[in-house]
Formats: C-alpha cells, sequence, structure tokens
C-alpha cells in the first residue's frame, strides 16, 4: 500500500497525526482505531475534478485518496488547508461535505468556515468514529451559470437576484441558512437574513408560477 506521510510538522508519522495514502484503509476504523477511540478517524477525499453544478449532481475528473489518523480536536480550516497542500495544490481549495438532515435540499454542503466544519464534526460523533468519512474539495470556480455573459452584464443586485433564483430552482427544500451561506460563498457577501427571507419567497413564487404557466 503506497503511503504518504505529508512533510508538515503536524503530519509528523512519530505522532501519528495524520496519513495520506492513495490506497483504501485495510482494516475498518473500529479495528484501526480501537473501541475506545474518540479522537481519531479517517476521511475519504474526492478531488482533482469539480461539480456540474453548484455543488452538483456530479463530481468530474475523480481523484480519490485516504487521510488517516485525523485528530477531530485538531481539525480546522487550517488543517483542510494543509489537506490540500498534501494533495499537491497550492490553495486550500473549495470544501464540502454531505448533506445532514436538515440540509436535505441540497446536494452538498460548503465547509466556509469553522462554524461550518463544526456540523461536519457533529456527524463524525454521530458516527462514533466507526465509518470513513466523506469530503470533496475543488480547486477552481464552483458554478457558471449557463446564460453566463448575460449574467456578467447585471448590476450587483440583478446578480444577487438570479443566483437566488438558481439556487431555489435548484434546490427548492433549501432553507433561508443555506442560501445566505451559498449567496456568501459565491460572491463574498453576506445578505441580511430578512432580505434573504423575501428574496427566496420572491423566487419560490416565480418557480411555481412558472411550473403552472409551463
Amino acid at each position: 500500500m503506497e503511503t504518504k506521510m505529508n512533510a508538515d510538522p503536524w503530519a509528523n508519522p512519530r505522532f501519528q497525526l495524520w496519513s495520506v495514502s492513495s490506497e483504501p484503509p485495510q482494516n475498518t476504523p473500529l479495528v484501526e482505531y480501537g473501541k475506545a477511540n474518540d479522537k481519531r478517524f479517517t476521511i475519504r477525499v474526492v478531488h482533482g475534478g469539480f461539480f456540474t453544478d453548484y455543488p452538483g449532481k456530479s463530481y468530474q475528473t475523480t481523484k480519490v485518496n485516504f487521510i488517516s489518523y485525523v485528530n477531530i480536536d485538531l481539525l480546522n480550516m487550517e488543517m483542510l488547508g494543509r489537506f490540500s497542500k498534501s494533495l499537491g495544490y497550492t490553495t486550500m481549495g473549495n470544501w464540502y461535505h454531505m448533506p445532514t438532515e436538515e440540509n436535505c435540499g441540497l446536494s452538498m454542503i460548503p465547509i466556509l468556515n469553522d462554524d461550518c466544519l463544526g456540523t461536519f464534526k457533529m456527524i463524525v460523533r454521530a458516527h462514533q468514529f466507526r465509518e470513513i468519512e466523506h469530503l470533496y474539495v475543488e480547486h477552481r470556480p464552483v458554478f457558471v451559470p449557463t446564460n453566463f455573459p448575460y449574467f456578467l452584464m447585471n448590476s450587483p443586485s440583478k446578480r444577487v437576484e438570479k443566483l437566488i433564483h438558481l439556487f431555489v430552482t435548484e434546490h427548492p427544500m433549501a432553507t433561508v441558512d443555506d442560501g445566505i451561506a451559498y449567496i456568501r460563498h459565491m460572491l463574498n457577501m453576506t445578505i441580511p437574513r430578512e432580505k434573504m427571507e423575501d428574496a427566496m419567497d420572491m423566487a419560490k413564487e416565480n418557480v411555481i408560477a412558472w411550473k403552472n404557466i409551463v
């Protein structure tokens, strides 16, 4: 089994902080870390490609690596950047985890900061450190509307309105918090909750009206 230990001191094999391999683990997490384990876990990272939509239905040009001996107490955004470096990238990229029950309207959940990462940690703890967890990372822009030239010509307010409409159309079960996180991720701006609620309600009404016409 080919295993690559990162040169980063946080990944020093003497301390067994974490290691990267192109091969799946030979042991299950329960066998590898023991029954009493409540810190260590393994992540299956899909990388080297991109989603076909805002975090979308399929991931193109896939590579897979396994990161073992991840300590949940040390996992933060800085460490995600170190993971990217160990996979051969020069930037952190855009990381995503699988949706939780309350985010069931989304295909994937963007990890924008340590608070978002906390949700992923909750999933790991809910699995009692006995499952291989899944993360995805992109190192390229994550969303290109099909009408891109027209999209760029719009004013900033129209651009936000169009993005919200596209988001609601693609993810009709998404919450207001999902919408706020989406706009922050795509345009690096934060929309007040009240304005996002109004915008999403209007977008949903437009979607319903269009379906009734069709």
